[in-house]
């Protein structure tokens, strides 16, 4: 019997890109997210998008968790952003 393992919810993707980034920081003092992109084999843009769900995950992880896709995370982020901005 083979066993399927269970594909890894989007958002703990993120969260482990954002450690890695965060690590590879602290480690190499010029590090940038063109080298985490590299290292990771992914696009610049993915990972830009990956760190800013994983940084509002520190605050909203429960309505993030409740979305079905990154993509689902970014419009939320855009639209509480574009909130938050109008009220200023």
């Amino acid at each position: 019997m083979t066993i399927i393992p269970k594909k890894e919810h989007w958002l703990d993707r993120a969260v482990q890109v954002y450690n890695f980034h965060i690590k590879q920081i602290k480690t190499e003092s010029n590090w940038t997210m063109l080298k985490t992109a590299t290292a990771l084999n992914r696009s610049l843009g993915s990972i830009s998008n990956d760190i800013a769900i994983a940084n509002w995950s520190k605050t909203h992880e429960k309505q993030l968790r409740r979305l079905k896709s990154a993509r689902m995370a970014l419009d939320y982020i855009h639209g509480k952003e574009k909130e938050r901005l109008s009220e200023i």
